[in-house]
């Protein structure tokens, strides 16, 4: 209390207001949020005093830092008194202490609470997404769901064609401080991982807020065992235990980016597609979504729900494991709802007390496994592991390493090579052209990139790559070409600019599919594009990873071919698939190549040309050899003979 009173009468410390006066702490709740660089500045600095020499926080630091940010922004510290319940909320590492992110987010959180408790309620409020006619973008097709914050339509993109899935979330009735809306849908549309289901955008109109994804046509875990029998797969722990696996990695990406589920169970884990059940590819859907946009726990599901929600309404990233947990039960033991589930009705005391009283019959899974599942449905959640703990564990470090060891695709590595050799432009061209794709069905770029993401992250490092390419067999010199063939400037390479690239690289562009993506961008509809759009373009979803700190600028001057300061259509085309020959060379050019290992030049002769002004040559069969190299090792013969 000392250092509150002295923040209080520190100078130029506005004086902490009562609870009782809300629009005043409503205007100063509103003016801390809006001003981002200054909040963000004022708890790093608080940070930084409280979290000590390791620079994390335990529970008193956490709760004496929000005591003395509440006198220096003028509000109630009663608003911060749950800080000690929340401290396990955003534990999203499971160490019992705050990093600065998780701290941050914390003190945001309940300051959002706080203005939630005092903003007049309201039926209709713009949030600040894009607004947009629902109608005019997609052709709404068969309603597949109805929850209870809103309906779930199959649609087609009318600009693009691709099918999407269309989930609307009522306004009307709701918590009316939906002003933060925007920050949540922003970060999930960051979300990139394979086995992560992809946002593709969100907008709004008066009534309601859509959120548009991918459809996956494979079912849910409700049926997935049924499913495989009928294709003829054989159910074996394997089996049983890779899907898991993919559940977890999921999950485990989403708590590296202090993202809860909240709300796991078999419906909301789906098979992306329904063509290839001896190893189904699993997608985690609506993550984030089964809280209301307050961030307050409003759903989920008795039975699954562990129990410090229904102790404590309390929801933790370890309340995810143990609904986890649940769901692993029931698919072992073919009892949909979990273990504590019976017949029951609001507030649903029997379940609640079956949840936190009754143990978990563990004895129909095999070794290993029993004893994680057995971690996974503590009573306590401190006693309960991680998700990362359970990934790291050795009966899925074991799975893990049975796929790694899979060979590579040989089609897959050949489009590898021929993506090193994509310019800027193409590049991001080709991560638009993803947009429009159902990335959760392409099943072997998918297994691709999930074995070369050793640690499950979300990004290919050049490191893992290596050490997986070997460990598949690879000689370490294909293993260093592949590696230089994808891997950024930053030594890595991000899941959606991965499969772009590889689409671009597989799939033949032409003048229909760049015509549907030249429309997209040009915005204005001038018929050309201009800075500002290739701007907006490159502020989209992960498009930033491909620059790597290049401008729009830089774009324009790589692809404006006449210098007029826009780019034609034609340009346009010629940039993405240029003319079959680059700076003087043509398939068949002699030339001569200059030998790092012999230290000489070596008659050769040009096999194929690409229009990023990649080349391959004779002596180096199947290797591209990029533009700087082409410029400082390669000369072409000249009309008399000799080389320059």
């Amino acid at each position: 209390m000392d250092e509150v009173r002295a923040a209080m009468a520190g100078g130029g410390a506005p004086a902490a207001v009562g609870r009782n006066n809300s629009e005043e702490t409503l205007n100063r709740i509103d003016t801390i949020l809006k001003d981002k660089p200054k909040y963000e500045q004022l708890v790093t600095d608080l940070f930084r005093q409280y979290a000590g020499a390791d620079q994390r926080l335990q529970p008193h630091e956490m709760h004496g830092l929000a005591q003395v940010l509440s006198a220096q922004i003028g509000v109630s510290a009663d608003m911060f008194e749950n800080t000690n319940a929340m401290f396990h909320r955003f534990d999203f590492s499971g160490d019992g202490h705050l990093d600065l992110e998780e701290a941050k987010q914390l003190i945001k959180f309940l300051l959002k609470e706080e203005k939630r408790s005092l903003k007049p309620r309201e039926e209709f409020v713009l949030t600040h997404l894009e607004r947009k006619n629902l109608k005019a973008c997609f052709d709404l097709g068969k309603k597949i769901g109805q929850g209870g914050q809103g309906a779930v339509y199959l649609a087609d993109d009318k600009s693009t064609g691709a099918k999407r899935v269309v989930k609307f979330y009522e306004k009307a009735g709701g918590n009316s401080c939906l002003d933060d809306i925007k920050d949540e849908f922003e970060l999930l549309k960051r979300l990139d991982h394979p086995n992560v289901a992809r946002i593709c955008e969100a907008f709004e109109d008066m009534a309601n807020i859509y959120v548009v994804s991918e459809p996956y046509t494979g079912g849910d875990l409700v049926t997935v065992t049924q499913k495989a029998q009928e294709a003829g797969v054989p159910l074996t722990h394997q089996w049983l235990g890779l899907i898991f696996l993919q559940a977890i990695e999921g999950i485990k990406y989403l708590h590296s980016k202090n993202t809860m589920h909240c709300d796991l169970k078999e419906p909301n884990c789906m098979i992306a597609d329904d063509q290839h059940w001896e190893r189904p590819h699993v997608m985690v859907i609506d993550f984030g979504m089964a809280k209301n946009f307050s961030g307050m726990r409003m759903g989920g599901t008795p039975g699954y729900m562990p129990p410090e929600f229904w102790q404590h309404n309390l929801w933790t990233p370890k309340g995810d494991m143990f609904a986890m947990a649940v769901m692993f039960w029931s698919i072992y033991n073919s009892q949909q709802g979990g273990p504590f589930v019976c017949p029951d009705a609001p507030p649903f005391s029997r379940i609640q007390q079956k949840t936190c009283t009754m143990p978990m019959d563990c004895s129909r899974f095999p070794p290993g496994l029993k004893e994680v599942v057995q971690g996974m449905a503590e009573k306590d959640f401190r006693r309960r592991p991680t998700a990362a703990e359970v990934h790291a564990s050795a009966y899925f470090q074991n799975l893990s390493n049975a796929e790694e060891a899979q060979p590579l695709d040989e089609e897959m590595v050949n489009n590898l090579v021929r993506a090193a050799t994509r310019t800027d432009a193409q590049n991001l061209i080709a991560l638009k052209i993803a947009d429009g794709q159902n990335l959760g069905q392409m099943k072997e770029m998918n297994e691709l990139f999930r074995q070369l993401d050793g640690d499950d992250d979300g990004t290919v490092e050049s490191g893992e790559a290596m050490q997986i390419m070997t460990k598949c067999g690879l000689d370490a010199a294909t293993a260093q070409q592949l590696v230089d063939s994808i891997i950024g400037s930053d030594g890595k390479i991000r899941y959606s600019e991965f499969m772009g690239r590889m689409i671009s690289s597989k799939q033949a562009l032409n003048s229909n599919t760049l015509s549907a993506v030249f429309r997209d961008i040009d915005t204005d509809g001038s018929g050309t594009l201009n800075r500002s759009e290739l701007e907006q373009l490159m502020g989209a979803k992960n498009m930033e990873s491909l620059m790597e700190g290049r401008s729009a600028d830089d774009l324009l001057a790589e692809m404006d071919a006449n210098g007029d300061g826009v780019i034609s259509f034609q340009e346009f085309c010629s940039a993405m698939l240029g003319s079959g020959k680059k700076d003087g060379f043509s398939v068949g050019d002699a030339v001569q190549y200059h030998s790092p290992s012999a230290g000489s030049w070596i008659d050769c002769q040009v096999t194929e040309v690409h229009p990023s002004g990649a080349i391959q040559i004779n002596v180096k069969p199947g290797a591209w050899l990029k533009r700087e190299i082409v410029d400082s090792r390669i000369r072409k013969a000249g009309r008399g003979g000799g080389y320059s």
